[in-house]
């Protein structure tokens, strides 16, 4: 009797657990959405990145606008293009208005020894469009600064 009141417990302590986290994830994913809104408003409905730094030396897009930040690949060519009004990612060409959500983890400074600890301390920018997979820029891969990367998020409106 005793064992199964305490299982009953614990199944509707985990039940409560789990609603109350989608409940924070699904009203904090709404704030971000209401904050990007705001942000389209004020720029007359249209999308844009606002940036109040130096602007990327480079030439400007033809359906994008002029070069906002330019984040270098650590191996090779290419890099991420963040225009005022899009961005393009290798072959990848995406409006800011296709965008539903930006969410940032900052990458923790300092050595990384184990491959465990890497993946762990590891800074990502990810970009969800409406449609299609995924934008990850990963530490791994691009020249990551958690400073830049801040304001790219913040200058989208999330």
């Amino acid at each position: 009797m005793l064992t199964g009141l305490i299982v009953i417990l614990f199944v509707v302590g985990g039940i409560a657990l789990i609603v109350w986290y989608l409940k924070s994830f699904y009203a904090e994913r709404a704030n971000r959405a209401k904050k990007a809104e705001e942000h389209r408003r004020k720029h007359g409905g249209e999308c844009i990145l606002e940036w109040s730094g130096n602007l990327a030396d480079g030439v400007p897009d033809a359906e994008f606008g002029k070069l906002v930040v330019e984040v270098p690949k650590k191996r090779g060519n290419g890099a991420a293009r963040f225009y005022e009004k899009g961005l393009v990612l290798e072959n990848k060409r995406l409006p800011y208005s296709q965008i539903k959500d930006v969410l940032f983890v900052a990458a923790t400074p300092g050595n990384k020894y184990t491959l465990k600890q890497a993946a762990r301390d590891m800074g990502v920018l990810w970009i969800y469009p409406q449609k299609g997979a995924t934008i990850g820029l990963r530490e791994m891969n691009y020249q990551f600064d958690n400073e830049i990367m801040e304001k790219i998020k913040q200058g989208l409106g999330f």
